[in-house]
């Protein structure tokens, strides 16, 4: 009798552990849930794809390092056009000029969306830079 009094006794604490311990857990779950919920975080992986939170420039356009490549800082000191090149608008346009680095060759363009046009068709937009550069 004293050990069944006993056994009822402690399986009553440990069933009450594990009962709380599980209302604990469910409970910080909910509310680390609402948290980044409003941060607008996601608990697994990276929001947005595999791009994650990066600015869009950081997304379409590789940064040019100027340490990295000296000839590209050198056609950005004699960089021949002031307009864009794709829609013909002043560089500084939309902000700071995008700079792309074409095959060794420095574009400056006045936004991302003239970038991912650019891509289309770069031969196109790269002879009329050749022309403007040939010009001065």
């Amino acid at each position: 009798m004293r050990w069944k009094r006993l056994f009822r006794w402690c399986w009553a604490i440990v069933g009450r552990l594990i009962l709380y311990g599980f209302a604990v857990i469910v409970t910080w779950n909910i509310w680390l849930h609402f948290q980044m919920e409003q941060h607008g975080q996601q608990r697994f992986g990276r929001r947005g794809g595999w791009r994650g939170d990066r600015e869009p420039s950081q997304r379409t356009v590789p940064p040019i390092r100027s340490e990295y490549d000296a000839s590209i800082r050198a056609q950005l000191k004699h960089y021949p056009l002031r307009i864009c090149l794709v829609d013909g608008k002043a560089l500084d346009h939309h902000g700071e000029p995008v700079d792309y680095d074409h095959q060794g060759m420095l574009i400056r363009l006045c936004s991302e969306d003239c970038v991912r046009d650019f891509r289309t068709d770069p031969a196109h937009f790269s002879k009329s830079l050749l022309e403007a550069s040939l010009a001065q």
